[in-house]
């Protein structure tokens, strides 16, 4: 299948140069990426919100991909948006990207939630699911809840020693714990192999950390089973990593 690239007129929208559309790459939304602005299509409700925070937010050893306006002040146009370029690559470093999601989420703990999502969007669903469940491994938590990123590990660039750098922000679809993208991105990096399982004893300080990972792989679970584009194969590294927390939070009971 061609992939569609971004048309001229949204890039005169953007007052961006002129000049041969590059991939930009899954860290981008497989955007495209001319001089020095990347050219993404805005999917869900959430593009502006992202926009206006990723324009303003400040984030101690943190950068951010800032937007980019039109000319007449949209964030989005015509389905398109429209963000900085930032050198960068998608890493292994999943410790570090634990402590950006720590550092993103203390920014993030007073700013306004998204618009409210389409409930059939599957990665509503499946956080629902996810939060849902019971089980004797699962205990409830009482403590305060705030937006934060459901995808920080596969937003997050490394270039060198060069600060950390986060494309997009990708809201949960309810307001969560502080840790919780943390969570998020220990279990991530542990489905795709990108660490090893000692992450979870470096992180154990975390307020109820043995919670939110069962809570973050049951949500990757979820989407496994409702996103069309899943696979089998990806199935079998989250039951893995299901296995290995479900047994480890059995063993405290």
């Amino acid at each position: 299948m061609i992939q569609e690239t971004v048309p001229n007129h949204v890039v005169s929208a953007f007052q961006g140069e002129s000049g041969v559309p590059e991939p930009a790459g899954h860290a981008w939304d497989n955007g495209w990426r001319i001089g020095p602005v990347v050219y993404s299509r805005a999917s869900g409700v959430a593009a502006g919100w992202s926009a206006k925070l990723r324009g303003t937010l400040q984030i101690d050893g943190v950068r951010l991909a800032r937007p980019v306006r039109s000319t007449d002040g949209r964030f989005v146009v015509a389905g398109w948006k429209a963000s900085t370029w930032i050198d960068g690559e998608l890493s292994r470093r999943v410790d570090e990207t634990v402590l950006v999601a720590l550092r993103l989420a203390d920014a993030l703990a007073d700013k306004p939630e998204p618009p409210e999502p389409e409930q059939a969007d599957p990665f509503v669903l499946a956080d629902q699911r996810a939060w849902e469940e019971s089980a004797p491994e699962y205990r409830q938590l009482t403590g305060a809840v705030q937006v934060g990123h459901a995808d920080l590990l596969a937003c997050t660039l490394y270039h060198g020693t060069q600060t950390p750098a986060v494309t997009e922000l990708v809201p949960f679809s309810a307001p969560r714990p502080h840790g919780y993208t943390a969570a998020l991105v220990i279990v991530d990096g542990l489905i795709a192999g990108a660490v090893d399982d000692g992450v979870i004893d470096r992180f154990r300080q975390l307020p109820d950390i043995d919670q939110l990972l069962l809570r973050a792989v049951a949500y990757r679970r979820h989407i496994n089973d409702l996103h069309p584009a899943s696979s089998s194969n990806a199935r079998a590294h989250i039951r893995r990593v299901e296995d290995l927390l479900m047994s480890r939070v059995a063993d405290t009971i």
